[in-house]
């Protein structure tokens, strides 16, 4: 069974929404590249009952976590320069030391 992530790519922090500076143009591309191993999500808001683990580049301003899910924390420059691989190295290593 696929974990199931969420890319936090804009979050509500109470007051406001904040995102990375520079926003990933082809969120679709992404989605696309993690599915093959993950469930993927890119809408927290909209998603946040069903996923298990958040996704949250480091620079992302702080937000409400209501549901307390795991964060793994991704440098933001992977997704700006779009080393998806950088990215899926440090999400497979954080399951890797959960699962042992």
């Amino acid at each position: 069974m696929k974990k199931k992530i969420c890319f936090v790519l804009a979050a509500d922090g109470g007051l406001s929404y904040s995102a990375l500076p520079i926003g990933l143009r082809n969120q679709q591309h992404l989605k696309e590249f993690f599915s093959k191993d993950y469930d993927v999500s890119l809408n927290y808001l909209r998603d946040k009952e069903q996923v298990d683990y958040l996704i949250v580049p480091r620079q992302l301003a702080p937000f409400i976590n209501e549901k307390k899910l795991p964060i793994i924390e991704v440098p933001s420059n992977l997704f700006v320069i779009k080393d998806y691989q950088g990215i899926k190295a440090i999400i497979d290593y954080y399951f890797k030391l959960e699962d042992e």
